[in-house]
C-alpha cells in the first residue's frame, strides 16, 4: 500500500513537471510566432510599397517549393501573380513566415490599388502603354 502511494506521488510530480515544460514550450512558441508575424508584416509592407511605386501590381501566392521570387504566368485582374521563395523542408516556422509575408503583401497591394491617390505610382497597364 505504501509503495502504491509513493508511485502515485511520483506520477503526480512527473505530471506537474511535464505540464510545466509544456507551458513553457507553448509560451516560447507564441513568442516566436508574434515576432515572425511582426517582421513578416514589416518586410512585406515595404516590398509592396516599393513595387507599387515602381508601377508593379503584383500578388503573391504560395505554390510549393520555389528557389526565388518568380512570375507565375497568370494574372488576377490588374495584378500579376508571383510565387515567393519557399522551401517546405525548412518546416512549420518557415511556412508560417512566408504565408504571413504573402498575406501582408497582398493586403497592402490591394489597399494601395484601391486608394491610389494616397500613393504616387504608375500601374502595370500604364507601364505597358509606354512600351
Amino acid at each position: 500500500m505504501k509503495e502504491l502511494k509513493m508511485l502515485a506521488a511520483l506520477l503526480v510530480i512527473a505530471l506537474i513537471t511535464s505540464l510545466g515544460f509544456l507551458g513553457r514550450a507553448l509560451w516560447r512558441n507564441s513568442g516566436w510566432e508574434q515576432e515572425a508575424y511582426g517582421l513578416a508584416g514589416m518586410v512585406a509592407t515595404q516590398e509592396a510599397m516599393e513595387d507599387f511605386r515602381q508601377g508593379r501590381l503584383r500578388l503573391r501566392v504560395l505554390q510549393g517549393e520555389n528557389e526565388y521570387l518568380r512570375y507565375a504566368g497568370s494574372n488576377d485582374g490588374p495584378f500579376e501573380i508571383w510565387i515567393p521563395q519557399f522551401y517546405p523542408s525548412l518546416g512549420y516556422p518557415h511556412r508560417i513566415s512566408v504565408e504571413q509575408q504573402a498575406e501582408f503583401y497582398n493586403r497592402k497591394m490591394r489597399y494601395m490599388h484601391q486608394h491610389p491617390g494616397k500613393f504616387a505610382a504608375v500601374t502595370n497597364t500604364e507601364v505597358q502603354k509606354e512600351r
